[in-house]
């Protein structure tokens, strides 16, 4: 189903991570979908034990942070924390449709905070360059197939990293305030992602070496890599070890201490717990459901 059909038809309808999270520092609960009825009550952070984020992509909803009432509308994300006392009301003359996801642990306020939502502020709005891939990364959830469901909370993950990074950008105004990266930059750029693909499996690869590499300075490097993709040159680095950890998982390697070496880590403990944090599950739970999956299929 399209994107389109699946907003127009349904009615609301969420999709529940069966798998309990040994992560404590970031766990996903729920993904869910909402066409909001005209008489829906008013909903309250209190009544919740975890944050959730909403993303709204029809009608309008009025949003009430301690006692303070901010109107909302399509391609505003607001957050309902328990920490704070907010609540929302759908109009109900123009009721609202939204995705949201249900997110507990240790990192919540961290990953929120970096995402726009730091004290009282509870909503964001979504500069037009962030909402297509915002949107598809909360849809995404509604299209996992039979075998990934036996590890949909790795699904789960991937797609909130998604959306951390696309609110990142949103609060942060990169695309938007277009920083100096013109043709020149984006060729730096260019030379030094095709660098980080030869030499990710180094445990000592630097931005230091990868700008001298290119005879720049690693200062001016690390800010236009930054403005370019969205995040820091280590997080960047992280990202692409887990993404080929897990690629090699999938052509069927199965020693987690080789993985690691592969992917540049020379502690093969530091790597399971990275893996953890970024996919909820330990490497080698991966590799059983891996296995698992395609045992069925």
């Amino acid at each position: 189903m399209k994107i389109a059909e699946f907003e127009s038809k349904t009615g609301a309808l969420t999709v529940t991570n069966n798998r309990v999270s040994e992560n404590t520092e970031i766990s996903i609960g729920h993904y869910g979908f909402e066409n909001t009825p005209p008489n829906k009550g008013c909903v309250k952070a209190k009544d919740y034990p975890t944050f959730r984020l909403h993303y709204v992509i029809h009608g309008s909803l009025t949003l009430v942070v301690n006692g303070k009432t901010i109107p909302l509308k399509k391609e505003h994300c607001f957050l309902l924390r328990p920490d704070v006392d907010v609540q929302y009301k759908t109009n109900p003359n123009d009721p609202a449709s939204f995705y949201w996801i249900s997110v507990s642990g240790q990192k919540c306020k961290t990953y929120f905070s970096e995402m726009g939502f730091s004290g009282e502020n509870c909503q964001i709005s979504v500069p037009k360059e962030c909402r297509k891939p915002l949107r598809q990364a909360f849809f995404d959830n509604f299209q996992v197939g039979e075998p990934l469901k036996e590890i949909i909370g790795s699904v789960f993950m991937l797609n909130f990293i998604k959306i951390y990074q696309q609110l990142y950008l949103a609060t942060h105004k990169i695309r938007e305030e277009k920083p100096a990266v013109g043709f020149k930059q984006k060729a730096y750029i260019e030379q030094a992602l095709e660098y980080i693909n030869r030499h990710y499996s180094d445990p000592q690869l630097t931005i230091k070496e990868v700008a001298q590499s290119m005879f720049l300075h690693e200062n001016y490097l690390s800010h236009i890599f930054r403005v370019a993709m969205g995040l820091p040159f280590r997080e960047y680095l992280t990202q692409k070890r887990i993404e080929m950890s897990c690629s090699f998982m999938k052509e069927g390697m199965t020693s987690i201490n080789k993985i690691a070496e592969l992917v540049g880590f020379s502690d093969a403990l530091y790597f399971s717990k990275v893996f953890k944090r970024y996919n909820g599950i330990s490497p080698r739970e991966h590799l059983k459901k891996l296995n698992k999956a395609t045992s069925t299929t």
